[in-house]
C-alpha cells in the first residue's frame, strides 16, 4: 500500500502545480523571480481612484519589488539602500503608476531655504519601445521623459496658492509691489519654471531631457497624481493619457513594452537634484487583461476549483500508468 501511495505522488504533485499555474496565470500574480523585470498594467474593470493612493483598489493592484541604491553616477551624490514598490493599471485612455515606498516622516514644504520635499518620479524614454537610456538624464539622441510627483507641489494643489513668505514667518512686514502684473519683472513665472508657478494645477511635473543640463519642464499639466503619507510609509499614484501629442512625452500603447526607471527623494535626508535614490531599469506592459478586484466576481478561482478534481484524477491516473 506505501508503494502505491509513493507511486501516485508524481501525479498528485503534477496536478497540484497545474492548479498553481493556473491561478498565477489567471490572477495575473508573478512569482518573485520575475518581479524585479516586468510591471504588467492590466485594464480596470471601472474608475481608477487616482486621489485616494489607500484606496483598496490598490491592493488587488499586482506591485513588484524594486531595490534602490544611491545615486553615484555624477555630483551631486546622494541617497540610500531600500526597496520601493511599483505597479500600474489603465483603462484604455490613461495609464496609472502606483508607488510605495518607506520614509519615517513626510515633508511637504519647500518655503525655507533649509527645507527639502519628498519626491518621487518616474523616468520613460521619450518613444516607447526604444532601447534603454541613460540613467541620468538621457543623452542627445536618446532622450526621456520624466513624470516628477513632489509633496510640496501637492500642498499648493490642496491650499490653491503656492507657499509664501509671509505663512511661513508670519510676522514678516511685506512691501508693496508696483510691477505686480508685468511678465518683465516675473521672468521666471513668464517662462514658465514651475517653482514660479502662482497657482498649480498638478502635484506632477512633466519633464523632458537629453543629457546633463538640458532638463526642461512642460508648461501643459499632462500628467496628475496624488500621494498620501500613512505610517511610515509614502504611496503615490501618477496618472497621463497614453497619447498627448507633446514632444518629447512617451506615446503608450497596449502590448508595446517600455522601459522605465524609479528615484525617490528623501527630504528629511535633504536630497534635492542628483542626490537620490534609483532603482534600475524595468519593463511595463500594457495588457488587455481585466484586473479582478475584490468588488468583482472571482471568476478564475470558480474555474480553478472546478478544474482541480480534474487535475487530481490526471494526476493519480499518471502515478498508476506509471506503476
Amino acid at each position: 500500500m506505501r508503494g502505491r501511495r509513493m507511486r501516485h505522488r508524481p501525479g498528485i504533485v503534477l496536478g497540484v502545480a497545474a492548479i498553481v499555474a493556473a491561478a498565477l496565470t489567471l490572477s495575473g500574480t508573478r512569482l518573485a523571480a520575475s518581479q524585479s523585470s516586468m510591471i504588467v498594467a492590466m485594464r480596470a474593470p471601472g474608475a481608477v481612484p487616482w486621489q485616494e493612493p489607500w484606496d483598496s483598489f490598490w491592493d488587488d493592484v499586482p506591485m513588484v519589488d524594486l531595490p534602490l541604491s544611491a545615486q553615484q553616477v555624477v555630483a551631486p551624490k546622494g541617497g540610500g539602500r531600500f526597496t520601493l514598490r511599483a505597479g500600474a493599471v489603465h483603462d484604455a485612455d490613461r495609464v496609472f503608476v502606483v508607488l510605495e515606498w518607506p520614509d519615517a516622516t513626510p515633508n511637504r514644504s519647500m518655503e525655507r531655504s533649509e527645507d527639502f520635499t519628498d519626491a518621487a518620479a518616474v523616468q520613460f524614454p521619450a518613444r516607447a519601445g526604444v532601447g534603454v537610456p541613460a540613467i541620468c538624464m538621457g543623452a542627445p539622441d536618446a532622450a526621456v521623459n520624466i513624470w516628477q510627483w513632489r509633496a510640496a507641489w501637492q500642498s499648493d494643489v490642496e491650499s490653491g496658492v503656492a507657499g509664501s513668505v509671509a505663512g511661513t514667518y508670519p510676522r514678516t512686514v511685506v512691501d508693496e509691489y508696483p510691477f505686480r502684473d508685468e511678465d518683465v519683472f516675473y521672468p521666471a513665472r513668464a517662462l514658465g519654471n514651475p517653482f514660479s508657478d502662482p497657482q498649480r494645477a498638478s502635484a506632477v511635473d512633466n519633464l523632458v531631457a537629453g543629457g546633463f543640463g538640458t532638463l526642461t519642464a512642460d508648461p501643459l499639466a499632462a500628467v496628475t497624481g496624488w500621494g498620501d503619507w500613512r505610517d511610515g510609509t509614502w504611496r503615490v499614484v501618477l496618472s497621463r493619457a497614453l497619447r498627448v501629442g507633446r514632444e518629447g512625452s512617451i506615446e503608450l500603447g497596449l502590448e508595446t513594452p517600455t522601459d522605465l526607471a524609479f528615484a525617490v527623494w528623501d527630504g528629511g535626508a535633504r536630497e534635492r537634484d542628483g542626490m537620490k535614490s534609483v532603482s534600475a531599469f524595468a519593463r511595463l506592459r500594457l495588457v488587455p487583461t481585466a484586473l479582478q478586484t475584490r468588488g468583482n466576481p472571482a471568476w478564475w478561482l470558480l474555474l480553478i476549483l472546478l478544474l482541480a478534481p480534474l487535475a487530481v484524477w490526471l494526476g493519480l491516473r499518471a502515478g498508476r500508468g506509471g506503476a
